[in-house]
């Protein structure tokens, strides 16, 4: 039973040093280790609006956009949302000494005015110094 519990502790861990953490809409207060500085934000999203994620803004001297991809609906129902996962890593900088920086999305047409935007999200990243 010791065993078992050791192996399952240890597997936590490794997990958690591998995949990327998620944040999304609900859970907005990042915070990156050096450990693991990569980081995941699924945002709602329904490709049949003509509704898309844009990455409004963030700080490139500490973080970098890794990827971007939608993820279909689970669902089989017409107009099911799915989202659109946006993957990111804090550059070793971003480790020298404690920081705080934003990124901001906009729910947007791509053919529409700024002005017609839908949603905006923030998201606050806090990373953590070695």
């Amino acid at each position: 039973m010791k065993q078992l519990i050791k192996l399952s502790t240890i597997l936590l861990l490794w997990s958690s040093l591998v995949f990327a953490e998620n944040y999304s809409q609900e859970k907005t207060a990042i915070l990156v280790k050096p450990e693991s500085p990569e980081f995941t934000v699924q945002l709602k999203s329904n490709a049949t609006t003509g509704y898309e994620w844009f990455l409004r803004s963030y700080d490139n001297h500490v973080i970098t956009p890794v990827s971007h991809h939608y993820q279909r609906p689970t669902s089989q129902l017409v107009g099911a949302p799915g989202f659109e996962v946006w993957t990111f890593r804090v550059k070793a900088e971003g480790f020298t000494v404690p920081q705080v920086t934003y990124i901001r999305f906009v729910y947007a047409r791509p053919w529409e005015a700024q002005s017609q935007a839908g949603q905006q999200v923030e998201f606050k990243v806090t990373t953590v110094s070695k």
